[in-house]
C-alpha cells in the first residue's frame, strides 16, 4: 500500500506485489521516493484527456451491457423467486 498525504489529505493506493516490487526498483534506480513517484503517476494520467475518455466510454458500454443482461436474466429472476417463495411456504406451514 503507498499513502501519499499532501496539503492535509491523505490518499491510498492499494497494489500487488508485482507493481509494489516494480514499483520500488524504479523508484531505488531512479533515487526518488515512492510518494512522489505515484504522485507523478497520477497526475499523468489526469492530464491524458484520450485516456480518460477511453475509461469513460469503457464504463459507459460496460454499463450498457450490464443493462442488457440484467433485463435478460430478469425473467429468470422472478422464476427463480417464485420457487423459492413456494419451498420457504412449505416449510413454513
Amino acid at each position: 500500500m503507498v499513502n501519499t498525504v499532501q496539503n492535509n489529505k491523505h490518499f491510498s493506493l492499494a497494489v500487488d506485489e508485482q507493481i509494489t516490487s516494480r514499483l520500488s526498483d524504479f523508484c531505488s534506480h531512479i533515487g526518488i521516493n515512492q510518494s512522489s513517484t505515484v504522485n507523478i503517476a497520477i497526475n499523468y494520467f489526469f492530464d491524458d484527456p484520450k485516456l480518460i475518455h477511453s475509461l469513460m466510454d469503457g464504463y459507459r458500454e460496460m454499463g450498457n451491457l450490464n443493462r442488457e443482461l440484467t433485463h435478460d436474466f430478469l425473467a429468470c429472476e422472478a422464476d427463480a423467486e417464485i420457487h423459492l417463495a413456494q419451498y420457504r411456504n412449505k416449510f413454513d406451514n
